[in-house]
């Protein structure tokens, strides 16, 4: 396409071949109504539509999250309570989401499937611009807020999705930190306002400001439009003009996001947030120094102050988390950069720290500063962080996210700032500007003006408080019951109605017709075969080798999995901890900062785990393995593989003092995140009733949780104890009794890498004791158990094994797993409940689990996992809507895998005993689906549900009010 042209309604403004994606770039705009649009031409077949608006909130209503909710619960075309939903029962999608930021919401979706991709577009486009919020008033209270009440004499209640997600996120100190933070470092601009909605603000949105929001903001010629991959780029345009042509421009949306003129002295806030009754708060206590520093007009500066906050607090030889760790002032000292802002925030995080320790911390925090800006950064330091920042740019791998989004979400990081959205694309420059720069006083020049001479900054302290999340509730309990007193007879039936009529709504199927709509593909449109990895499998000495042929551009893949499935069960919290300290502490060769520091200089990432896996599909029947992956570039292996002798052979354990401080940090770690990995900790710990396989997983769960509190407390008894174990240990992960490695690399260097890698096979043991040995089992704990956390919301679980009651695995079980995804548990879990999310999940080693996220309904969400048999049995569908979920079952199937998941998966292909004739047979079963099929698996489920397994991580009010449920209640 040429510059200066239309085609198809849009002029092209500008064009750009951008070698770092490999794309021709193509910038335009819509004539009539002014839509911004980038396009990214060139081969992938995995194609992205992304539209994004400027929406910076006014308020901490949360109206923009809402609003992204909301557009997606039906449309002009799409006359149904949530197209959305319909979407991701028959789509191919291999991305499909919304996302709220804090200054715009995007759109984006993305499809290997011509057809389908087409598809997704034209009903987020419909959503986007026609959607049916103005009709229905029903929409705000479902996804917002409403009261919930039966009849009038009930109290009332808060509820509504997004109210019930943002109680879950402010259920973590990280959330109040920023909101806080925010709030103070920006008085004058959108970004003091929390775009997701404060809890206790989102009951203010009015139906009148939540339409005026849409009307304002949702605007072509508001609108960023980004496509990317091999597409029919004039039939795209052509569908895309005929929904912008509707929109004349009109130059009366002003969204434009100001700057924030710099605070004349630091600020200082002093805050709480919640812990249980009865919990610990000694060393629970966080002091953040937050600094606006830069904005994203600058992208050379950004990009050098990431490297800086890289350098300076992410690795273990960080010179100033490393000095801030000696000073005492906490156990763990972290950093950040945020991002998706105009202007950025350096913040310097102390974890399990005393109150009384602030201005310990802000003294040693600036006085390093400043030592470290005159003594000069380590060039080597800096020259690893570039290494490791140009690894990861080069090699362009997001796991399961398609790259075309990645991109996508970078692009509208700088151009919803009328910047040149290629900026963020062409890296080469900077790069080797910023190396450059490393022979000079530059990043020592950059903590001088935008750390020490800023006076834009926070001291943020926020220490625990026992009972303030109980103390909130009765607060709210009281707020609730005066407004009802304020209400009389006729206003509280009124309500009491509109939440009957919403929960009828919510209830009441679309019709066949408005179903119908949603454009579907066609069985015939699947390929039928399995896509099979190409793997080359040859026995060694000691081990097997599995080889795949890929185009790796140079870089070399290596995943080994060593066996100790005979490990004594005693020793698996140790083996936890050892995955976890492993390459952190001095080697003979190597201090452990010299290991960090030549780590990112020579790889792309080494890494350690140790994971229990099902055999012959049995979840008791399992082996043991310790994982170590690691990707460099193929002309550095001999440096990874002098750093790995030195991790494997060599760690030195004496060091008590380094020791006891990375039993802090993980202690520390645990004790902010538990909640947020809440729903892993219940899931884990509720196959553990059932599994033995679980059991093994979940001593590196709550149970490990446990072993590190009590090893944090009393380390100096344990610590000679401990030490010597973990030396034990190491050969026992290492050794080539029994291992298997999977690579990959260019066909041109598989000699050379296959050489080296059985050399470093060779210089480990020879055998060891848990090495080919028989699995000694766990005992299985109590059953039933909560466990309280000062979470606002819950985790709920329930499940068991299928297998135990004589039923197998079959593709039929996924699709009934999209149905329950996105029907059932979706309308009453989310939808009714009002919870954020629920999931069904049936593994092929016979476990079966139900589970919801961030929910307010306890007692419900286990009373409508019950009742799920009876609905199953009752089902009826049509061959549309049977199709439908098959379609929707493939794009789980169907991900696209990068080089790394293609190495994993062929390990894991093996040790799993999973062949490609099974996984061809759970395809046909898929493909092949009925009705009568899905239907069938109602007794399986109900026979299981009978165990009666259930876990639930949430709250202490929810728990305590069902306590009945539980055979024990623990404490986080």
């Amino acid at each position: 396409m040429e510059t200066g042209k239309m085609y198809c309604g849009f002029r092209i403004c500008k064009s750009d071949f951008i070698k770092e994606v490999d794309s021709t770039a193509y910038l335009m705009e819509h004539a009539v109504s002014g839509a911004r649009l980038l396009y990214l031409a060139n081969e992938d077949d995995n194609k992205v539509f992304t539209i994004g608006f400027r929406t910076p909130p006014f308020d901490d209503t949360g109206v923009a999250h809402i609003l992204e909710h909301s557009v997606l619960c039906g449309s002009r075309k799409y006359h149904l309570k949530e197209p959305f939903v319909e979407l991701v029962k028959g789509s191919l999608n291999t991305f499909l989401n919304a996302m709220t930021y804090p200054d715009k919401t995007v759109y984006p979706v993305a499809s290997r499937n011509d057809k389908d991709f087409h598809n997704l577009m034209d009903v987020y486009l419909d959503a986007v611009f026609y959607p049916l919020i103005y009709e229905n008033k029903f929409t705000l209270k479902q996804e917002g807020w409403h009261y919930e009440l039966e009849n009038a004499d009930d109290p009332l209640q808060y509820n509504g999705v997004v109210y019930n997600e943002m109680k879950g996120v402010y259920s973590s100190p990280d959330s109040y930190l920023e909101y806080y933070g925010k709030k103070i470092l920006f008085p004058d601009t959108t970004y003091r306002f929390e775009s997701g909605g404060l809890p206790s603000a989102i009951p203010e949105l009015t139906q009148e400001d939540f339409i005026r929001f849409h009307k304002t903001y949702y605007s072509p010629e508001n609108s960023y439009i980004y496509l990317y991959g091999d597409m029919n780029i004039e039939e795209t345009l052509t569908h895309l003009d005929s929904y912008l042509k509707e929109f004349p421009k009109t130059g009366t949306v002003h969204s434009e996001i100001p700057l924030q003129q710099p605070l004349l002295k630091t600020a200082e806030f002093e805050g709480t947030y919640p812990v249980p009754e009865g919990s610990p708060t000694d060393g629970m206590t966080f002091h953040e120094v937050q600094i606006v520093a830069g904005d994203m007009r600058d992208q050379k500066t950004i990009m050098a102050l990431r490297l800086l906050e890289n350098v300076l607090l992410e690795s273990e030889g960080a010179p100033l988390r490393r000095a801030l760790l000696d000073s005492g002032v906490a156990k763990d000292i972290s950093g950040s950069i945020s991002g998706s802002m105009l202007q950025n925030i350096f913040s310097v995080r102390a974890s399990g720290s005393e109150p009384e320790q602030k201005d310990a911390f802000v003294k040693a925090l600036y006085h390093n500063l400043q030592k470290i800006s005159m003594e000069g950064i380590d060039k080597e330091l800096l020259e690893a962080s570039l290494n490791s920042a140009e690894f990861k740019l080069r090699e362009a791998d997001f796991g399961t996210y398609p790259k075309g989004l990645i991109y996508g979400l970078s692009v509208m990081d700088s151009w919803i700032y009328d910047m040149d959205p290629l900026s963020s694309l062409k890296y080469e420059q900077m790069l080797k500007e910023l190396r450059d720069a490393v022979q000079t006083n530059y990043y020592e020049t950059l903590i001088e003006t935008n750390l020490l001479d800023n006076t834009h900054r926070v001291i943020l302290t926020l220490a625990p408080e026992q009972g303030k999340e109980e103390r909130e509730q009765a607060e709210l309990a009281k707020k609730l019951e005066t407004v009802k007193e304020t209400m009389d007879r006729n206003l509280l039936g009124q309500y009491a109605a509109e939440c009957a009529e919403l929960h009828q709504r919510q209830a009441t199927p679309d019709s066949e017709e408005a179903l119908a709509s949603i454009p579907l593909l066609e069985r015939t449109d699947i390929r039928k075969e399995t896509e099979m990895l190409k793997v080359e499998k040859e026995a060694v000495e000691g081990g097997t080798l599995l080889y795949q042929t890929l185009p790796t551009n140079k870089v070399t893949y290596l995943n080994w999995y060593f066996d100790m499935t005979g490990i004594s069960p005693e020793l698996l919290p140790y083996c936890n901890l050892l995955s976890d300290v492993l390459g952190k502490l001095n080697t003979e060769e190597y201090s452990y900062a010299e290991l960090a520091k030549y780590t990112d200089m020579y790889t792309g990432g080494i890494s350690f785990q140790m994971e229990a896996l099902s055999k012959n599909s049995d979840c008791n029947d399992y082996t043991v393995k310790f994982s170590l992956a690691a990707k460099c570039l193929t002309a550095k292996l001999p440096e990874l593989f002098k750093i790995l002798s030195a991790m494997t052979l060599r760690t030195k354990f004496e060091d008590k003092i380094r020791m006891k401080e990375l039993v802090d940090q993980i202690k520390t770690d645990w004790d902010n995140t538990f909640f947020a990995k809440g729903q892993a900790v219940a899931t884990v710990r509720l196959a553990s009733y059932f599994s033995a396989k679980a059991r093994v997983t979940e001593q590196d769960y709550y149970s490990y949780y446990q072993f590190v509190k009590k090893l944090s407390d009393h380390f100096e008894t344990e610590a000679d104890q401990v030490i010597s174990t973990l030396r034990k240990l190491l050969p026992v992960f290492f050794n080539k009794a029994q291992y298997l490695l999977s690579y990959s690399c260019d066909v041109s260097d598989r000699g050379a890498v296959r050489e080296m890698a059985l050399a470093f096979a060779e210089s480990l043991p020879d055998s060891s004791e848990a090495a080919g040995k028989d699995a000694k089992y766990l005992p299985a704990p109590e059953t039933n158990e909560a466990i309280v956390t000062p979470g606002k919301v819950q985790y709920v679980l329930a499940g068991g094994d299928y297998h135990k009651h004589g039923y197998a695995y079959s593709g039929s079980m996924l699709v009934l797993a999209t149905m329950l995804r996105y029907e059932y548990l979706w309308t009453k879990i989310r939808v009714q409940g009002g919870a954020y999310g629920a999931n069904a999940v049936f593994d092929r080693n016979g476990v079966m689990y139900f589970s919801t996220y961030r929910d307010p309904q306890l007692k419900n969400s286990l009373e409508a996992f019950r009742m799920l048999p009876d609905w199953l049995e009752q089902l009826e569908l049509t061959d549309r809507e049977m199709t439908k979920y098959v379609i929707g079952t493939m794009s789980g199937v169907d991900v696209p895998l990068t080089n790394s998941l293609k190495v994993s998966r062929a390990a894991m292909q093996e040790l799993l005993a999973v062949t490609d004739a099974d996984r061809q047979k759970t395809r046909d079963e898929i493909l092949g689906v009925t009705l009568a099929d899905i239907k069938e698996l109602a007794k399986m489920i109900r026979s299981v549900l009978a165990d009666n397994y259930i876990c639930v991580v949430g709250g202490q009010q929810a728990i305590e009010e069902n306590r009945e449920e539980f055979n024990k209640i623990l404490k986080q």
